[in-house]
């Protein structure tokens, strides 16, 4: 049970972090690991719906995971 609390506890931080990235980079994430639907993409499956390269979206996705974090421990 203290399990599945502490999973709880997580979404809530992934989610408040979450609302503080930009549009682009929220629906990069959401594409990338089904935050909405469920449904994962693969980087070069949203490069080809956003337009961009599949390096720059690994090089985003970095970026945006790195401040995910740093603001993620900074609510902890």
């Amino acid at each position: 049970i203290h399990r599945s609390i502490e999973d709880e506890i997580e979404k809530e931080l992934l989610n408040s972090a979450i609302k503080k990235l930009s549009a682009r980079e929220k629906k990069i994430m959401e594409l990338r690991f089904g935050l909405k639907n469920g449904v994962e993409k693969t980087q070069k499956e949203v490069a080809d719906m956003l337009g961009i390269s599949q390096s720059y979206i690994s090089r985003l996705e970095k970026r945006i995971i790195s401040r995910l974090r740093k603001e993620i421990n900074r609510m902890v």
